[in-house]
């Protein structure tokens, strides 16, 4: 079996989608004896290449129907399944197309039909969900929500909707955290619908005291970064993207990761900071209620007064230790590779029958 991803490109601003495109491809070649490929449809000058499968991408002559064919034909379609990744964009119309030549699609929106991704662009979305995004996915064999929300948010659109989560390759490790120091982490684009503003606000008007304490803000800036410039000083450090065996270090000193976003498909970053013992600060946009449910961390809304007043309970009290090991464990046990590779496997399994 042979596994088809489609991206819209893997800039560093578009990692999210392109990093999760590809999860469980290890243990689906090594389980299963299942191959990935990645094709990316644009090729950026912030193109971040360190990428786990084969891949390629598109010259400007095979984005046409009959140039994307002509990749296809070497493919069986009875072995091969097209998987695409996002919404809008050019993804979904060559799975539409791979549809029309007999191959099994799957689609993932990766959280761009949420309704609050509805509320920028409204009517240019709209339009073009009725014209040709929503044409486009009548035809899709199954769709694949990676939270429970969008889950229940697309299924009220389209009739075959399945839920798998995006995962993470979880260590299961204790990771010792340093107790002179206490790191809240936020790794996320610098976009208005993180709360990154709404964060700092909080921070300087409860932190700004503790030296004990650090926010450190991580990740490639969309806007937002000079609306909280004037913030960056006393215990807050604005360090840019990371990645590799910098953003695992960082993730293993980390103790607390804060993400108030607005709207989120399934945050993987929260999943992979539990992974190495941190406790998560979410909010419910970030669509992971098993953090609530399960008590595994701590959840705030999208204002700075809420925020806040979280920073004023957690500064009085020592870190967890057995919550940060809960947070180790429940990644382990459910969002692993092995995990959620094997539902893959099961969908995958299925759809060609």
């Amino acid at each position: 079996m042979k596994i088809i991803n489609i991206v819209s490109s893997v800039s560093k601003i578009n990692y999210g989608v392109w990093n999760a495109a590809f999860f469980g491809s290890d243990y689906l070649k090594s389980a299963h004896q299942i191959d990935a490929e990645l094709w990316i449809c644009t090729k950026t000058t912030t193109d971040y290449e360190d990428i786990a499968v084969p891949y390629q991408y598109f010259q400007k002559d095979q984005k046409s129907k009959n140039g994307f064919e002509k990749w296809l034909k070497e493919y069986d379609k009875n072995d091969t399944l097209v998987v695409t990744h996002g919404a809008w964009l050019e993804p979904t119309k060559m799975g539409y197309w791979a549809k029309q030549k007999g191959f099994k699609w799957i689609h993932l929106p990766q959280g761009m039909m949420e309704p609050h991704a509805f509320k920028t662009s409204t009517w240019k979305k709209k339009i073009y969900l009725t014209l040709f995004e929503g044409r486009y996915l009548k035809k899709v064999d199954v769709i694949r929500a990676v939270s429970d929300p969008e889950y229940a948010n697309l299924c009220k659109m389209f009739p075959r909707v399945v839920r798998i989560f995006n995962g993470v390759k979880a260590l299961g490790e204790t990771i010792q955290k340093d107790s002179k120091q206490t790191i809240y982490l936020f790794l996320a684009r610098l976009h208005k619908k993180k709360g990154i503003v709404h964060l700092v606000e909080a921070w300087a008007n409860e932190m700004y005291s503790r030296p004990n304490s650090k926010l450190i803000i991580a990740g490639p800036d969309e806007g937002e970064l000079k609306k909280i410039q004037s913030f960056i000083h006393h215990n807050i450090d604005y360090i840019g993207p990371v990645f590799g065996e910098e953003k695992i270090n960082l993730l293993k000193k980390t103790h607390y990761y804060v993400l108030p976003s607005y709207s989120e498909g399934f945050p993987s970053s929260v999943v992979e900071a539990m992974s190495y013992g941190a406790i998560p600060v979410i909010s419910e946009g970030c669509n992971f209620p098993q953090v609530f449910v399960e008590k595994l961390g701590f959840e705030v809304s999208t204002n700075h007064r809420s925020i806040q007043t979280v920073f004023s309970e957690l500064k009085n009290c020592e870190f967890d230790i057995q919550l940060s090991q809960r947070n180790i464990d429940f990644v382990k046990n459910n969002l692993s590779e092995e995990v959620i590779g094997e539902q893959l496997y099961q969908l995958y399994r299925n759809i060609l029958n």
